[in-house]
């Protein structure tokens, strides 16, 4: 310590550079850690669905009701009820959202600290931006900014799940629960006592479930922004926890990415 305060000021800022670096660009630790920060994800993804299905008939994050009610719009069935232009939103801004996403986290590193950090800084800010919009327009809705709302959720939805998808968790995809239910019931160590996988699957569905309870009451005794304000801040307390998220002491490559070295910082005299 007393050798690294001798050193020049440029030296000891190259230094901190270094390990500054080194710490933003090292993979984050697949563990408990992680787990929660998914499952926390999984709470906040059912508030946007809770809010944009009774406003908007359309899903922003559950894909695969959007895509059966793609057909229901598109052939009118029951009239009006869905809005063909709402679901073709969200499903096209839920692919772009996966696509931009899971492309720039083959390109950046999937599983880096700094990846991780930027794709869901810019998922919450989405999320924040779609609910001041939702509390501008609650009371004087317009066609232009409902889609506006619905794209912005999509999208950070889309890259949410893009993002779960490439940590290696695969029991936490954040949204569908479909395969969660079903991996559940056909696992068959379902009744041993240590099998993390079922764990993580009931702790999602869980999670899932009971975010969309409270989104519900949020929206009913409140209003719906401030569920998607909730959301949001599930997203923000996420994005900051990955500040804190123990490194992974193996650097090999992920999803296509250049190792990095650890840098060697030379103390001198």
């Amino acid at each position: 310590m007393a050798q690294s305060l001798r050193l020049p000021l440029w030296r000891r800022l190259r230094q901190f550079w270094l390990q500054y670096r080194y710490y933003f660009l090292s993979k984050i630790a697949n563990d408990l850690f992680l787990e929660a920060e998914l499952m926390i994800l999984a709470f906040a993804t059912g508030m946007m669905d809770v809010v944009t299905f009774p406003d908007y008939r359309v899903f922003a994050s559950n894909q695969t009701g959007n895509t059966a009610l793609l057909a229901v719009g598109a052939l009118h069935i029951g009239g009006n009820i869905i809005s063909l232009q709402h679901v073709g939103v969200s499903l096209g801004f839920f692919a772009a959202g996966g696509l931009i996403g899971g492309q720039f986290g083959n390109l950046f590193g999937c599983q880096r600290r700094s990846w991780l950090f930027a794709t869901n800084l810019i998922q919450t800010a989405l999320v924040f931006g779609a609910a001041v919009l939702h509390a501008h327009t609650d009371k004087n809705p317009d066609e232009a900014t409902d889609l506006v709302i619905i794209g912005l959720l999509a999208f950070a939805s889309g890259g949410q799940v893009a993002m779960a998808r490439t940590v290696h968790i695969p029991e936490v995809t954040t949204a569908m629960v479909t395969s969660a239910y079903i991996d559940f019931l056909v696992d068959p160590k379902i009744l041993r006592l240590n099998n993390r996988p079922r764990n993580r699957r009931l702790v999602f569905v869980c999670c899932l479930m009971f975010e969309s309870f409270v989104g519900a009451i949020a929206y009913i005794y409140v209003n719906p922004a401030f569920a998607l304000y909730i959301s949001a801040l599930g997203k923000l307390l996420v994005c900051l926890a990955l500040l804190f998220n123990r490194g992974d002491k193996s650097l090999a490559a992920d999803c296509g990415t250049a190792d990095i070295p650890y840098p060697v910082v030379t103390v001198y005299q």
